[in-house]
C-alpha cells in the first residue's frame, strides 16, 4: 500500500478535519510505519507539522483515524527542528519494502531474515527518504536508507545486539547514519526484551574487542 493511501484516509476523517480547521497553514510532514512480519502486528501514523504552534501533530490509522498527542519537532540530538513539507504522491509502497532490503541485503551477501521493520519517512536534503530500521532474527538491526524517487538503497548497516543495548532508555528512535530525521512525532517503541545465549555474547564482546584493538592500534598478545 502506498502512503498516499493513508494520508487519504486521515485527510477524509473528522478528527483531521477539525484539526485543519483550527489550524489551515499545517501541513503533511512525515509517516512512521511499523510493520511486523512475525506477529502480524502493524501500525501507521501520518504526521502534520503546524508553523503556528511548532508542534507536530499526529493520526494513527488502524481499523480507525485517531489523534495521537501531539509533541515537538526535534532531532535525535533533542534540537528544535522545522520539517520539510512532504509530497503526497511518494513511489515507493511500504509493502514492498520488505523485498527492497532484501534484495540489497543478497546483493551484499548478507543472509538475515527481517522480523519486524520501523520505517521513517522524510525530507531530506530536498527528496523523500525512507529511513528503516529492520529487526533481524537472531537480534541484529539493520540500519537503512531508501531513496523514494529511484528505490536506490543510501545506507545499509547491519548493528549488533550491543547496539540495541546502547539506546537510550532501551527505547528504539529513528537512528540514523547520516540523516537526522523528526524523532518526536513517533510512537514511543521499546525495545524487545534482550535475552541471548551465552556464546552469542561471547562472539560479539569479541568482534567488539577486534574494532576497540584497530581503533587503538593495540593488537592483544595471545
Amino acid at each position: 500500500m502506498k502512503a498516499s493511501h493513508y494520508i487519504k484516509r486521515v485527510k477524509e476523517s473528522k478528527e483531521f478535519k477539525e484539526f485543519i480547521k483550527q489550524d489551515p497553514k499545517a501541513y503533511l510532514c512525515s509517516l512512521f510505519f511499523i510493520r511486523d512480519f512475525t506477529e502480524k502486528k502493524n501500525e501507521t501514523q501520518v504526521d502534520f507539522y503546524s508553523p503556528k504552534k511548532k508542534t507536530i501533530f499526529s493520526f494513527k490509522v488502524n481499523g480507525k483515524v485517531e489523534k495521537a498527542p501531539n509533541k515537538k519537532a526535534k532531532t535525535i540530538e533533542n534540537k528544535k527542528f522545522i520539517p520539510k513539507p512532504l509530497m503526497e504522491n511518494t513511489k515507493l509502497d511500504i509493502d514492498e519494502m520488505k523485498d527492497t532490503l532484501a534484495d540489497e541485503m543478497h546483493n551484499r551477501e548478507m543472509a538475515y531474515e527481517i522480523e519486524k521493520v520501523l520505517v521513517f519517512l522524510n525530507i531530506v536534503d530536498g527528496k523523500p527518504v525512507w529511513n528503516c530500521t529492520g529487526f533481524l532474527r537472531g537480534l541484529g538491526l539493520l540500519q537503512t536508507h531508501v531513496d523514494d524517487e529511484t528505490n536506490t538503497v543510501l545506507f545499509m548497516e547491519k548493528k549488533s545486539l550491543f547496539d540495541m543495548i546502547k539506546f537510550t532508555g532501551n527505547k528504539i528512535g529513528a537512528q540514523t547514519g547520516s540523516i537526522n530525521p523528526i524523532i518526536s512525532g513517533q510512537p514511543e517503541i521499546k525495545a524487545p526484551d534482550i535475552k541471548a545465549p551465552k556464546i552469542k555474547i561471547q562472539i560479539d564482546k569479541s568482534d567488539m574487542e577486534k574494532q576497540e584493538e584497530v581503533k587503538t592500534g593495540k593488537t592483544k598478545k595471545k
